[in-house]
């Protein structure tokens, strides 16, 4: 064939020749159009015109007319993209024809005459490899020119010839590559390999052939794909601009480049995927197995692995571009909409015959022998929890509460920014921690339990953070399957670390998570219009249009995730500071009162001023130099957090075990000798020490040694905390009990005492205390802090511990015994003179009688 005679125009006459011959023209129309009665094909032809001549003469006539059975004047929303685009790319891509006199005396006249010599076995199997030869000639690269990425701009846009030369030639590239890849199937119908039932042997050798062909199909099909995913894209620039972009100004114009050019990457991004995808088809057909079928002996089956064609199916029917995009570009480039309406026309176009070309394999051996998939163990995950970091958290939902326009440029900071995230999260999920306990405050803004299907939507959803990450289906699935099946070994993840989360969160939501799947399943019969013959195929189709359930249901997906928006609400940071200095403030002046008056100085006071001192100094950490400073880091922080919380729990426990020790010895605190009080003191601190220095070092140990021992490490703390607390009721359930026990003795010796136990204000003061004694604020707090989907509540309860300081102020310091020896010693600051009532100086003989009474007290407490 001579360059003045295209194959194209061969192929037509060929056809036309065949239409004209003997015997059974409508047999020869079924060989030309692509179909034999012989393969069983679900696809069929159903002629419009009585003419076979016309018949054959129309099936050149190009683009496809798409439509559905059901509605054919209404088809789905990606056929009719793919057929609005097709019409332009086959006007644009309409090769010139041949110069005057070729049918009769060129190239084709001599074709033409050689065509009609042969026989009708010769003229099968010159149609039959016609297919084959136009795709080899494509897959090889000889069909399509050589791509020169345009680099467009203003000039070179509005140069009329030299846009419409570059957009010829890229729109008929496509032509060809389209031609090349509907060839591309038709030759494996055609050629397929014809699996018989036979002795085991004979059996495998076919299976050999059959896998290597099918192998070399896919990775045919993958280098066709490949040259389309390189010039589809090419359209996009110079078809904008003759649909939109002719009437802006230069200064315009050269916005518009700059954003036209940042869709063609995204698209580009969607072919890449589609690419990855084929490819790793070719390679898993090595795994294909053929047997007999156990259900129907002389008959066989092939078992596919789970990662097969079938999964292409999966792959959305259009891009997010225009529903997402088009009204949030708007103010910064008001042709936002027509820009990714072009980019989903060209992604339909692609998306179709991709589609088209697994469904026509699968239909074509299907027929003839059993295919059986591999099923992966489904179980549904869509109430599974993860702990994950919150500051990756409130990146995702700071995407999705303000989306930003994909069309401008993001700071290299949060370009990184969102690498380490999808780093940080892949490193949470493969830890597994479905819940770590959180400990504080501070613990609560660094770790968020959340649901592992809605993580997944929030990372790889439209405005998350996989949007640079192209979308290969088999290949997520694979490492889904890697993650899931092999939790101790992700060496055979085929993503990397940046990656892997993308890519398994693709798969989980496709496969994992019923409550958070929007794809329906429906069964359409489409319609491939080629001139006047309508050839169909009943496939299932996974239709991804927004009907307004699917609208309603990523509303629901968006208001699930907003409620981990506010770790820390900013209209009420005003308040927090406040409450924050407030509860300092009282904070020391509780602890300097203990220490100014010598009445407090006694071992309880003593104990309560170190409780004071340790509360104060986690304030300070956490509140204050984390907070204004950012120093130390927010893990060293909560550590150092979690464990003052838990020293403060320790000195409540001496508090407590000296309280119950005074009762049951019968010895009051004012009792014992200055001295006696530092040992005991020093005994007390030891005590406390010793235990809270162990749960410290294990707790710091573990985390620091792997980060994977961090949900242990928190465990550590929170057993302490809890096991400190129950300590606290033990020994003021003791207290409790020895004091009934002694009531009801005095009832049974009938000593009768008219005079109540307190009054209601003392009862109130008394429960307070009791609630701080026992370390059940403590406890209360951080059951709040377990409600991680809460954030309001949680900051709320920590506004509410900001009081603390107040309220141990008012219950120590503001009661009938310390408060007006406080008064005393203040007045006694602005006159010195004016001794009140109960301090009046007296002789030395009555301070060493009281100086030998305190002395004798002890042996005789002993004695008795």
């Amino acid at each position: 064939m001579t360059a003045e005679c295209p194959v194209l125009y061969c192929r037509r006459s060929s056809a036309r020749f065949l239409s004209k011959g003997s015997r059974s023209s409508g047999r020869r129309a079924d060989i030309a159009a692509g179909t034999d009665e012989h393969m069983s094909s679900p696809w069929k032809l159903v002629s419009q015109s009585a003419d076979p001549e016309v018949t054959e003469e129309r099936f050149a006539d190009w683009p496809p007319r798409l439509s559905t059975c059901d509605s054919p004047e209404q088809p789905p929303p990606a056929l009719s993209a793919a057929q609005r685009l097709a019409a332009r790319l086959w006007a644009y891509g309409q090769p010139p024809p041949p110069a005057a006199g070729a049918w009769v005396g060129g190239g084709c006249a001599d074709a033409l005459a050689q065509l009609r010599r042969l026989t009708w076995g010769e003229s099968f199997e010159l149609v039959k490899e016609l297919d084959c030869w136009i795709a080899d000639d494509c897959i090889d690269s000889r069909c399509v020119p050589r791509l020169n990425n345009m680099e467009w701009n203003v000039t070179t846009l509005q140069a009329a010839d030299l846009r419409h030369h570059t957009l010829s030639q890229s729109a008929h590239a496509v032509r060809l590559i389209t031609r090349a890849t509907v060839s591309r199937m038709n030759c494996e119908g055609r050629r397929r390999v014809q699996l018989v039932w036979s002795d085991k042997p004979d059996l495998q050798a076919q299976a050999a052939v059959f896998r290597e062909r099918l192998s070399s199909y896919w990775r045919d099909l993958a280098q066709l794909l490949s040259h389309g995913a390189a010039h589809l894209p090419q359209l996009l620039v110079p078809l904008a601009f003759e649909r939109m972009g002719n009437h802006a100004s230069d200064q315009q114009l050269h916005g518009w480049i700059k954003d036209m050019e940042r869709v063609k990457d995204m698209l580009r991004t969607q072919l890449t995927g589609w690419v990855q995808d084929l490819q790793f088809s070719s390679k898993q057909v090595e795994h294909y197995e053929v047997e007999e079928d156990k259900d129907g002996p002389g008959n066989l089956t092939i078992r596919r692995p789970l990662l097969s064609e079938r999964l292409l199916r999966y792959q959305p029917w259009s891009p997010s571009f225009d529903d997402d995009y088009s009204a949030l570009c708007k103010e910064r480039q008001p042709e936002a909409s027509q820009m990714f309406s072009l980019a989903h026309e060209l992604y339909a176009f692609h998306r179709f015959y991709w589609y088209r070309t697994a469904e026509r394999i699968d239909s074509s051996y299907g027929d003839d022998v059993k295919i059986v998939d591999e099923e992966w163990q489904l179980e549904d995950r869509s109430h599974a929890t993860l702990s994950v970091d919150t500051d990756c958290v409130q990146l995702l939902v700071n995407a999705l509460d303000h989306p930003t326009c994909p069309l401008e440029d993001l700071p290299l900071e949060a370009v990184k920014q969102r690498e380490q995230c999808r780093e940080q999260l892949w490193d949470d999920v493969v830890q597994r921690s479905p819940h770590i306990p959180v400990t504080s405050y501070l613990a609560y803004t660094q770790r968020a339990n959340i649901n592992l299907c809605l993580l997944a939507w929030m990372a790889v959803n439209s405005y998350g953070i996989c949007q640079d990450v192209p979308f290969s289906l088999i290949q997520s699935v694979h490492d889904a399957r890697c993650y899931f099946d092999s939790p101790d070994d992700q060496s055979c993840l085929q993503s990397n670390a940046t990656e892997a989360i993308c890519s398994v969160s693709r798969a989980i939501l496709l496969l994992k998570c019923r409550d958070f799947s929007s794809i329906k399943t429906s069964h359409n019969c489409t319609f491939t219009t080629l001139g006047s013959l309508w050839v169909y195929s009943r496939s299932s189709i996974l239709d991804q249009k927004l009907t307004e359930q699917t609208l309603n249901y990523k509303n629901s997906l968006t208001n699930a995730t907003l409620k981990y928006k506010d770790f820390k609400i900013d209209s009420l940071k005003p308040l927090e500071i406040s409450f924050i200095l407030i509860n300092i403030i009282f904070r020391f002046s509780t602890a300097g009162v203990y220490m100014y008056l010598p009445q407090l100085r006694n071992l309880p006071g003593k104990i309560l001023l170190s409780f004071q001192i340790t509360c104060i100094t986690q304030i300070l950490c956490s509140e204050v130099v984390y907070r204004m400073a950012g120093v130390p880091d927010l893990p060293t922080a909560v550590l150092i957090d979690s464990a003052l919380t838990l020293l403060s729990c320790f000195w409540l426990n001496s508090f407590c075990y000296h309280m119950y020790a005074c009762v049951r010895h019968l010895r009051l605190p004012d009792q014992l000798l200055p001295a006696e009080v530092s040992q005991l003191f020093r005994r007390e601190v030891l005590c406390v020490l010793i235990p809270w220095s162990i749960v410290c070092v294990a707790a710091v140990a573990l985390e620091k040694t792997s980060k994977y021992h961090l949900i242990h490490s928190r465990i550590v703390v929170l057993a302490g905390i809890s096991v400190s607390v129950g300590f606290n009721f033990v020994c003021l359930g003791l207290l409790g009990y020895m004091y009934l026990r002694n009531r009801c003795s005095m009832r049974q010796l009938e000593i009768v005492d008219n005079k109540k136990f307190a009054s209601k204000k003392e009862c109130l003061f008394m429960s307070v205390k009791a609630i701080i004694i026992s370390g059940t604020g403590i406890i209360i707090r951080i059951g709040f802090h377990q409600a991680q989907g809460i954030a309001q509540l949680v900051y709320y309860m920590h506004l509410v511990t900001m009081v603390q300081g107040p309220v141990l102020f008012v219950c120590f310091v503001c009661n009938g015994t310390t408060l007006p020896i406080l008064k005393n010693r203040i007045l006694l600051w602005w006159n010195p003179t004016n001794i009140p009532a109960g301090l009046e100086l007296c002789s030395a003989a009555e301070r060493n009688l009281a100086r030998r009474n305190n002395e004798q007290s002890p042996f005789s407490e002993s004695s008795l």
